[in-house]
């Protein structure tokens, strides 16, 4: 199973990828809707929003008052979070019962309009994301929701701005033109990555690792540190630290364009690699995985944090890194030798 997160600002096209993911496949999860749910009248949500917030939240037919609702709590950390402490366990015990419905090799799409704004990428294998220019999306807030332009523009600058959502992307999607022109990116997507990728998760796949020395790319690091947090996440508490390693953590350094990874975790075992593999880093080896992004390929080596001999091993190999790193002259003399210096053994 692949899940995968889609985002995208107000008025970018996110309900048009949603919709074109829905007809090619895809289990889509809505989260505004589910948190509708969980509040909808004779649930023990909303049971739970009065008792802490009193009547006052509800309108004449009994439903939830989202505008009352929102007075209350805005502007109000304490009240915000109260509330929080109510909506979240009951909208994250309904996505899981969806997940767990879903087929063993579905590609799940979390739809979450703040993904960015809330830092939850690393909880997703990939994120799509959405974007439109600015003028682009005012105008389509006018036409479909009789916005006007000053309400449009303030929805607007109060989400995340293009540089986070940039950093947060796997994929970006340009929604500049006609509707038929973003369908055809996401079917394109979807045919090319996301099902070989959710057919390598289920399989236990990795995808291959090229060989061919490349210029490095502008982004490889904010990419490294996207892979990197998604190990974090899934690994917990047993997951020491991640570091970015190999020649593509060399600043300047041409190299292969895949993201070398070194995990130091507390006695990784059998535990800790399918849940790797679930996040999309199947297992290639004894303490070594691949991605099953078939476009992004990786190399991740995990080290137990608790021997002796793997945390001196770990240690050679950042340090070897930091030594690169601090030689920008050198990499530009003798590449060759600096790839071979750090290369993950």
């Amino acid at each position: 199973m692949l899940r995968l997160g889609l985002t995208g600002g107000i008025g970018a096209g996110k309900s048009t990828v949603a919709e074109t993911l829905t007809e090619l496949g895809a289990v889509v999860i809505d989260a505004d809707r589910i948190a509708r749910e969980v509040v909808e009248p004779g649930t023990d949500g909303l049971a739970a929003v009065v008792a802490a917030f009193g009547e006052d939240v509800l309108d004449e037919d009994g439903a939830l008052d989202r505008p009352a609702l929102g007075r209350i709590v805005f502007g109000d950390d304490a009240k915000r979070q109260q509330l929080n402490g109510i909506l979240h366990p009951r909208i994250g015990a309904r996505t899981a019962e969806m997940v767990a419905e879903a087929p063993d090799d579905a590609v799940v799409v979390h739809d979450v309009p703040l993904l960015v704004e809330n830092g939850m990428g690393a909880a997703f294998a990939l994120v799509v994301v959405v974007d439109a220019p600015v003028d682009v999306r005012v105008a389509r807030l006018q036409e479909t929701r009789g916005m006007s332009v000053e309400d449009a523009r303030a929805r607007i600058a109060a989400q995340a701005d293009d540089d986070a959502r940039r950093a947060a992307a796997d994929v970006w999607l340009e929604n500049a033109g006609a509707a038929g022109a973003l369908r055809e990116q996401v079917e394109r997507l979807w045919h090319e990555r996301l099902v070989p990728f959710a057919r390598n998760i289920e399989h236990g796949e990795a995808a291959p690792v090229p060989t061919d020395v490349v210029a490095p790319a502008d982004d490889r690091d904010v990419v490294a540190q996207r892979l990197a947090a998604r190990l974090a996440v899934v690994g917990g508490e047993r997951v020491r630290r991640v570091e970015h390693v190999g020649p593509g953590a060399i600043p300047g350094l041409p190299a292969p364009d895949v993201v070398d990874l070194l995990v130091v975790a507390d006695r990784p075992g059998d535990e800790l690699a399918e849940a790797f593999r679930a996040a999309g880093f199947p297992r290639t080896g004894p303490g070594r995985h691949g991605s099953a992004d078939p476009a992004r390929p990786a190399r991740v080596l995990v080290l137990d944090g608790k021997s002796r001999r793997e945390a001196k091993r770990a240690t050679a190999i950042v340090e070897a890194r930091d030594r690169a790193r601090r030689d920008p002259d050198r990499v530009a003399a003798d590449p060759a030798a600096v790839r071979a210096e750090v290369a993950l053994p």
